[in-house]
């Protein structure tokens, strides 16, 4: 049987045109498909930073609670409050949150009382880096308690010590509190 030159050609362009619809067709598939999924994960990062947040706040009310103990006195029920450390699970799933948790523990810098201030401080350390600074450095040169200095000052000799000794420079020469500056030297002689 001999093929007719016309007919191979005829058919070769047929489906040449069928292959090349079909590709062009799937590449615009695939291109709305990339666009929708790249929709989908802006807004899954969204969604994973209000869900980080909410884990955040849970392991804060969580560590927060651990020292927690009901106390009675003149038949009258009071809460004591006693600082814990966090968890080794805890320290852990927030270091794995890694830079994104810095602004969320900042946060609790800011506006926390004591212990979430503390804790704050403490988590920061976990991540480690040169982000966790500016968090702590305020902490150390404008917190209105020498502890709170104090423990920002030890918390930042964790950082690189290239961009923290200024800090506790500052912190030895002119900080008001005796301890404070104190903490600040032997931090500094230590290095």
């Amino acid at each position: 049987m001999k093929c007719d030159r016309r007919l191979v050609e005829s058919l070769s362009l047929s489906m040449f045109t069928k292959i090349f619809l079909t590709w062009v067709i799937t590449t615009a598939f695939a291109s709305g498909f990339v666009v929708s999924r790249g929709a989908a994960q802006s807004a899954s990062a969204k969604t994973s930073d209000s869900v980080m947040r909410e884990r955040i706040a849970t392991i804060f009310s969580e560590t927060i609670k651990q020292g927690e103990t009901r106390v009675e006195h003149d038949g009258q029920v009071f809460t004591a409050l006693t600082f814990m450390p966090p968890t080794t699970e805890h320290v852990e799933e927030i270091r794995r949150y890694g830079q994104d948790a810095i602004p969320i523990l900042s946060d609790y810098i800011s506006r926390g009382f004591g212990f979430q201030k503390y804790l704050a401080m403490r988590f920061l350390c976990g991540i480690g880096g040169k982000d966790i600074i500016e968090p702590l450095r305020r902490v150390a040169l404008n917190d209105p308690s020498p502890s709170f200095r104090s423990s920002a000052l030890r918390w930042l000799r964790t950082a690189p010590w290239d961009l923290v000794a200024p800090i506790i420079r500052q912190a030895a020469e002119s900080d008001i509190s005796d301890e404070v500056r104190r903490e600040a030297k032997d931090i500094l002689a230590q290095h």
